[in-house]
């Protein structure tokens, strides 16, 4: 016990220690505002915590009674909305009796209309196989399953269809459905031709296209055989001995349209070709053929053809309202254009082909059924093969489910012996973008665009196999454009890539971290295989040309104000072209064009103020600048066809503020024509058919080379002097009609000779020397004369009553007057 109390008044000790005010006041209150701040803090969040619970209690408790409410007074509206379907009446819709609609639903909704199903739709599922054999009921159940394997190798979703007579035998044809046009369209090329046994053959045909060959025309007749038409020889104006080319021009002679064939004369103004000078010989352009056979000219009615010495008229082709025009290349087939009157859709031929030596149509297409659209997109719409047996457009874009229009995943070729799709099917090409023929060889080059994660696609297509000989797979490219070589050897191809790109809310893309140009070049010499080149470019791409038949290429690189071409040959032992020169820089260059036999070009600055036009020899080792010509504001050039002479042409539709009018330069440069032009619209140098001499005949040339040079040479001398011949005629010409006149004006002065003499006292003018002193007596007299003149006038008036009479009139009256001694002092 007694340890107990010790430990107890130790801690009473202690705690009076340290509670007591007077001798520790100062510790003891920092223990008491210690404890008393932890206590109201603890006091605070809890009270601060229970508040809000509460508030969160109420909150729930409010919104479960607004929710109560509002399925209450739902409930209540659709009570209410029922009771008043069941008292009032549907409102009527309907116009009212006398109300006339001007305005049908095809003109409205026409678009729609024209989407809806229709049988014909149908029609093109379904397919007629002709070529089965005659069979009777017994047999047909095995015909049935014979047939059945047949048509599921080609699709197993088929419905097969055999038709029977009277007494249940076959009629020798059958009907097969398929899943859709595509698939039944493949389905007769498989089937056409297919041999089912050595008797039987089976012809394929879609149920549409024989809806459309109906009965033929009770009324048809027999066509009767048109007159030949003899216009001449159409190549006779290549006979010149000077081999001289034409061109054509169009222009406003004394404010009316008029379009003039001239003769292109070294040393001399351009010259009309017979009367090929005619006034509204065309309603819109004018256009030659291939090979400058004919002159093609357009009017409201169709077409009509020009050719021989005399530019008769050859063809009328009839088409109302044609706009465009097109020839193939050997100009065998002529294409026209003309938008339809009719809407959505309805335009059955508004694309025209037509066979150009018999006038007749081969074809009409419908521009909505080859392209979903109502518009020409480009021009030329076809595109043809060198020899003319395909020709090719963009196959018609698919829409998706939500009825937007996709971008063009393929082509259709077409054969011009049947004007068929060539093996009814179009070429299937995702995000198609561009394409063009080899100008030599039946291959198409193509462009499909990349997407995000996809590359852009280049290649090479045979045709008609379809087989890809070569694909390039680039990313990130922007944009590209194609060129092929006239030689169809090569083709180049421009890509503008990027980094990174970013595509705004309106729709316009920005390239992140900038742009590199490339060139890609396909080699075809070797036939076996395709190779690749690649050249990158430091400075940004202007525009390209090929040499037609050469191993050069001319790149041009830069901007506005600095333009550099660059020119690279090409060398079979190299994995690169190889570059041969850079030339200096010139403004505003934007265009190449390389002479058609080659070894030249002009590099061009196309509606540009300084106009500039620079001559470039590329016939040697080293590409060198022979000359730069101006031309301030022209809008096109070109090479007339046999390369000798260059034109530059400033025609409406160019740089605003130009001086219309077309100057010819030599192929070095030098201007040989300035002729300015009113309203100049076209110039058109008349192309020269293809020469194909053989080697035999070129070596011969080869070697007589000097000799020929020569005679040439002497002929351009001759030719020299014949023009100073006839500058030296035309001075005399003009020197003796100067003569004629100066005589007969002689004559008439010698003939008033004393008449003068008469009115200048006895004097003799004609013989009078020009001394100061005789000047001077002269002038005195002159004015002696003047105020005898005066007097006499007064005279006249004051005593006979007479008006003033002019100075001639007055010196006849002085003779018959008394005074006249008296006067004649004055004179």
């Amino acid at each position: 016990m007694d340890a107990v109390k010790g430990l107890w008044q130790s801690v009473v000790s202690t705690k009076r220690a340290y509670l007591n005010p007077h001798e520790h006041f100062g510790r003891a209150n920092i223990c008491r505002a210690a404890l008393a701040s932890y206590v109201g803090i603890y006091m605070l969040f809890k009270w601060n915590q229970g508040k809000k619970a509460k508030a969160l209690a109420l909150e729930k408790q409010a919104s479960k009674k607004a929710v109560a409410h509002d399925a209450l007074a739902r409930q209540i509206s659709m009570v209410e909305a029922e009771l008043n379907k069941e008292n009032e009446e549907e409102p009527c819709f309907d116009d009212p009796p006398e109300f006339v609609d001007e305005i049908d639903d095809e003109d409205l909704v026409g678009d729609v209309l024209k989407q809806r199903p229709e049988i014909s739709e149908y029609e093109d599922n379904v397919i007629l196989v002709f070529g089965l054999p005659a069979v009777g009921t017994e047999r047909l159940s095995k015909l049935k399953n014979v047939l059945k394997k047949i048509f599921d190798n080609v699709n197993p979703t088929n419905n097969l269809h055999i038709p029977v007579d009277e007494t249940g035998g076959t009629k020798g044809v059958c009907f097969v459905e398929w899943p859709d046009k595509a698939v039944a369209e493949y389905a007769c090329t498989v089937l056409e031709g297919y041999k089912l046994d050595k008797n039987h053959t089976f012809q394929a045909i879609l149920y549409s296209n024989s809806r459309k060959s109906g009965p033929p025309d009770e009324g048809w007749q027999t066509p009767e055989p048109q007159e030949y038409l003899d216009i001449g020889d159409p190549w006779l104006w290549m006979h010149n001995n000077r081999c001289r080319d034409q061109f054509a021009i169009q222009y406003d002679k004394s404010g009316t349209p008029t379009v003039s064939v001239m003769w292109n004369i070294k040393g001399h103004d351009p010259e009309v070709v017979g009367d090929a000078e005619r006034p509204s010989w065309t309603e819109s352009v004018f256009r030659w053929s291939p090979h400058g056979s004919f002159l093609t000219t357009i009017h409201a009615k169709g077409i009509v053809m020009w050719g021989g010495e005399k530019f008769a008229r050859y063809r009328r082709f009839t088409h109302e309202n044609v706009q465009f025009i097109d020839f193939s290349p050997n100009e065998n087939f002529l294409v026209t254009y003309a938008p339809s009157d009719g809407r959505w859709g309805e335009d059955e031929d508004c694309l025209r082909i037509w066979d150009v030596f018999t006038g007749q149509q081969l074809k009409g297409f419908s521009l909505y059924a080859l392209t979903n659209r109502d518009h020409l997109s480009c021009w030329p719409f076809f595109q043809w093969s060198h020899d003319e047996k395909y020709f090719v457009c963009a196959k018609s874009p698919e829409k998706d489910k939500l009825e937007k229009e996709k971008k063009p995943n393929g082509v259709s070729v077409f054969e011009s012996s049947t004007m068929e799709l060539l093996n009814r099917r179009s070429i299937i090409i995702d995000n198609l973008k561009i394409f063009s023929w080899n100008p030599a060889r039946n291959i198409l080059a193509y462009y499909s665009e990349g997407e995000e994660n996809t590359p852009a696609e280049f290649g090479l297509l045979d045709i008609p196999s379809g087989t890809k000989l070569r694909t390039a797979r680039i990313y990130n490219v922007a944009e590209a454009q194609m060129w092929w070589q006239e030689s169809g050897m090569r083709m180049a191809i421009h890509t503008l890539r990027y980094q990174k790109k970013a595509t705004k809310e309106n729709g316009d893309v920005k390239y992140i971290g900038g742009t590199t140009s490339h060139i890609e070049i396909f080699d075809l010499s070797d036939r076996k295989d395709v190779s690749q080149m690649n050249i990158p470019l430091k400075e940004p791409f202007v525009s390209l040309g090929w040499e037609p038949h050469g191993d050069k290429l001319c790149v041009l690189t830069g901007n506005a104000a600095k333009c550099q071409p660059l020119v690279y040959r090409m060398d079979p032992t190299k994995h690169a072209p190889v570059p041969m020169s850079k030339l200096d820089p010139v403004p505003q260059l934007n265009s190449v064009e390389w002479a058609p036999a080659g070894g030249w070009l002009a590099v061009l600055a196309r509606l540009s103020t300084g106009g500039n036009i620079v001559f470039v020899d590329a016939s040697g080792a080293e590409a060198k600048r022979t000359n730069v010509a101006e031309h301030p504001g022209f809008n096109k050039g070109y090479w007339d066809p046999t390369g000798r002479y260059f034109v530059t042409c400033c025609t409406q539709g160019g740089r605003a503020g130009a001086d219309l009018g077309y100057r010819i330069y030599t192929f070095q440069g030098r201007e040989l024509v300035r002729k300015n032009l009113d309203r100049l619209l076209q110039f058109k140098w008349r192309p020269r058919p293809p020469v194909k001499l053989q080697e035999q005949k070129l070596k011969e040339i080869r070697k007589n080379l000097k000799t020929t040079s020569v005679k040439f040479d002497r002929e351009d001398n001759d030719e020299k002097v014949k023009a100073s011949q006839e500058v030296i005629d035309k001075r005399r010409k003009i020197m003796s009609a100067f003569d004629v006149v100066r005589h007969r004006n002689v004559d008439m002065i010698k003939a008033f000779k004393e008449k003068r003499m008469q009115l200048r006292d006895g004097v003799d003018t004609d013989d009078l020397s020009t001394k100061d002193q005789d000047l001077v007596e002269i002038e005195r007299r002159e004015k002696k004369t003047r105020l005898l003149f005066r007097r006499i006038s007064q005279w006249h008036f004051l005593h006979r009553g007479l008006v003033l009479l002019p100075e001639r009139k007055i010196l006849e009256k002085i003779r018959y007057l008394s005074f006249f001694r008296y006067l004649s002092p004055l004179h």
